[in-house]
C-alpha cells in the first residue's frame, strides 16, 4: 500500500465512527453494517459523479464538474474501480463495464502514457477484473483464465510498455508513447519505484499467457536495481537508467521508492521466490542501521509509532481526493482514479470480514483449463500497489512446470502413503531411513533413477520461509492450483 494512501484512509476512519447512527441496534457496539453503508454511499457518490461528468475520460474534476485525461486516455477511472465494485456486491454493474472497457478503450493511440501508472492502474486492474470474471457472473470462454477479453486487453496495455524497458540497463523509461515507443528525446531518469513495481503484474501476465517475456523484463529491472544499490547497501530516489547512476541519492522508503520494497515482498510470496525475499530483508536491515546510527527520521525502523511516521513522510502531499493543501484547505480540481481503487476499497473490507477477499481457504471453485483441473478463489489474494487483488493460484492454472508436477506428485504420494498407514491401524513408522516414492508410470525404479531425478528437482526448504498462515486441509488438496479428489 502506497504512502500517498495512508493518510486519506486514516482520516476517513477517524471520521466515520462520529455520524449519527454508530452504535448497533442494543446501543452498545458498533454496527459494521452501518458503516458498510456509509463506506458504499461515498463510492457511488464519486463513482456516478465520474460517469456522469468525465467519462470517457481518465478522471473526473469535481469543482467544474468534467473530467481530464490524466495518466493516458483509457477511461482509468473505470478500470481502476471495476473490482471495488465486486467487492461492494455490485455484480450487474461489473458486467455492464466489462462490456464498456471492450468496447471504448483502444491502446493503439499517439498519447504519451507513464509506464508505472499504467501497469499499476490499467495493467493490475484489467488482470484483477479478468481473475474475478466468474465470481461476478460474466460469462467466461472456454479455456478462462488462460484466455479472456480483459486478459487480452492487459497484455496488449503491457506490450505497449515493453519499449521502455529497451535500455542498456533493463530499467525502464519513466514514460512511453503507446504508438510510437519512448519518445526519442525521453529523460532516462526514473524513480526507484517506477523501475522495481512491474513483478506481481508482469509475473502474472506471463503465466496466464503463456509468454516470459513480461516477467523476464520485471526480474531484469528488478535486479539491476539491486545491483546498483550503495557501498551500504542502500537504494536512492532517482537513477538514470541508461547509465545505472544515481541522479537523486537520498534514501528513505516513502515516496518515490515505496513500492520497490513492497513488491519485493509480494513478489517473493506470489512467486514463492526466496532470492526476493532475501533482497527485502537485506535492504530493511541496511536501512534500519543507518538509521540506528544516525536517527535520520527518513529512514524508518519498523514498528515505530505508524502514524506518526506516515505524517512524516507523507503529509505534504498527502491528503483526500480533492484537498490539494491541509495547511488551508484549498482544493485541488482532481479526484484521483486511486480514491476508488483503494481508499474506499480498502475502508469497506474493514467493515465486511465476511467478504470473499477475506476467504479462509475452505471454500474455492474448481475450474477446467487446456492444462487440466485447477481452483480459483481460495483466499490469500495479493493486493498490486494500487489495491488490484490477484489470486496467486491463478499462476499455476495455465501452465504445468516439471518441478512443480514433481513436488506435487511426491507430496501426494506420502499422503496416500500415510493415509494407508493409518487405516492399518499403525501406531509408529515402519520405515527406518527416507521416504521412497514408487517409480512414476513407464520408468523402472531404482536407486540410480531416483537420484538423477532428485538431482533435477529444486532442493526442498525444512522451514517455508515464504509461507502464508496454514490454511484449512481441504485448501491444500488444491496445491499449486491443482484440485485433487480422494477417489481411495
Amino acid at each position: 500500500m502506497p504512502f500517498r494512501l495512508l493518510i486519506p484512509l486514516g482520516l476517513l476512519c477517524a471520521l466515520l465512527p462520529q455520524h449519527h447512527g454508530a452504535p448497533g441496534p442494543d446501543g452498545s457496539a458498533p454496527d459494521p453494517a452501518h458503516y458498510r453503508e456509509r463506506v458504499k454511499a461515498m463510492f457511488y457518490h464519486a463513482y456516478d459523479s465520474y460517469l456522469e461528468n468525465a467519462f470517457p475520460f481518465d478522471e473526473l474534476r469535481p469543482l467544474t464538474c468534467d473530467g481530464h485525461d490524466t495518466w493516458g486516455s483509457f477511461s482509468l477511472t473505470l478500470i481502476d474501480a471495476l473490482d471495488t465494485l465486486l467487492i461492494l456486491g455490485n455484480v450487474s454493474e461489473f458486467q455492464r463495464v466489462v462490456e464498456v472497457l471492450q468496447d471504448s478503450v483502444d491502446f493503439d493511440i499517439d498519447v504519451n502514457a507513464s509506464v508505472f501508472e499504467t501497469n499499476i492502474r490499467v495493467v493490475g486492474g484489467l488482470l484483477s477484473a479478468h481473475l474475478l470474471s466468474k465470481k461476478a457472473g460474466v460469462e467466461v470462454e472456454a479455456g478462462w483464465p488462460c484466455s479472456g477479453p480483459l486478459l487480452r486487453m492487459a497484455e496488449e496495455a503491457a506490450r505497449k510498455l515493453l519499449p521502455a524497458f529497451q535500455t542498456p540497463t533493463g530499467m525502464p523509461y519513466g514514460t512511453v508513447n503507446l504508438l510510437h515507443g519512448v519518445n526519442p528525446g525521453e529523460t532516462p531518469v526514473t524513480c526507484t519505484a517506477g523501475i522495481g513495481t512491474f513483478i506481481v503484474e508482469f509475473a502474472t501476465l506471463s503465466s496466464l499467457t503463456g509468454d516470459p517475456v513480461f516477467e523476464d523484463v520485471a526480474r531484469v529491472a528488478l535486479m539491476r536495481l539491486w545491483e546498483s544499490r550503495s557501498d551500504i547497501g542502500l537504494v536512492g530516489n532517482h537513477i538514470d537508467v541508461l547509465t545505472g547512476k544515481w541522479v537523486a541519492q537520498d534514501a528513505g522508503i516513502g515516496a518515490g521508492v515505496d513500492s520497490y520494497f513492497e513488491y519485493l515482498v509480494k513478489g517473493a510470496i506470489l512467486l514463492q521466490d526466496k532470492k526476493l525475499m532475501a533482497m527485502f530483508l537485506e535492504l530493511i536491515e541496511s536501512a534500519m542501521y543507518l538509521y540506528r546510527a544516525t536517527g535520520d527520521p527518513t529512514l524508518l525502523e519498523l514498528g515505530r509509532d505508524a502514524v506518526e511516521s506516515i505524517e512524516k513522510i507523507s503529509k505534504v502531499e498527502c491528503g483526500f481526493a480533492t484537498i490539494k493543501d491541509l495547511r488551508d484547505h484549498k482544493l485541488d480540481n482532481r479526484m484521483e482514479s486511486f480514491f476508488l481503487a483503494e481508499t474506499v476499497k480498502y475502508l469497506y473490507l474493514l467493515f465486511d470480514p465476511t467478504n470473499f477477499i477475506h476467504n479462509n481457504g475452505s471454500t474455492f471453485d474448481a475450474v477446467i483449463t487446456p492444462y487440466g483441473e485447477c481452483i480459483l478463489g481460495a483466499g490469500g489474494y495479493i493486493f498490486n500497489t494500487e489495491a488490484h487483488p490477484i489470486d496467486p493460484a491463478a499462476l499455476h492454472c495455465c501452465q504445468r512446470l516439471k518441478e512443480e508436477q514433481w513436488e506435487v506428485e511426491d507430496l501426494m504420494r506420502e499422503f496416500y502413503s500415510l493415509k494407508r498407514s493409518r487405516s492399518k491401524f499403525q501406531k509408529n513408522t515402519v520405515s527406518s531411513g527416507p521416504w521412497e516414492p514408487p517409480a512414476r508410470p513407464g520408468t523402472l525404479f531404482s536407486p540410480e533413477n531416483h537420484d538423477q531425478a532428485r538431482e533435477r528437482k529444486p532442493a526442498k526448504q525444512k522451514v517455508p520461509l515464504l509461507s502464508c498462515p496454514s490454511q484449512p486441509f481441504t485448501s491444500k488438496l488444491a496445491l499449486l492450483g491443482q484440485v485433487f479428489l480422494d477417489s481411495s
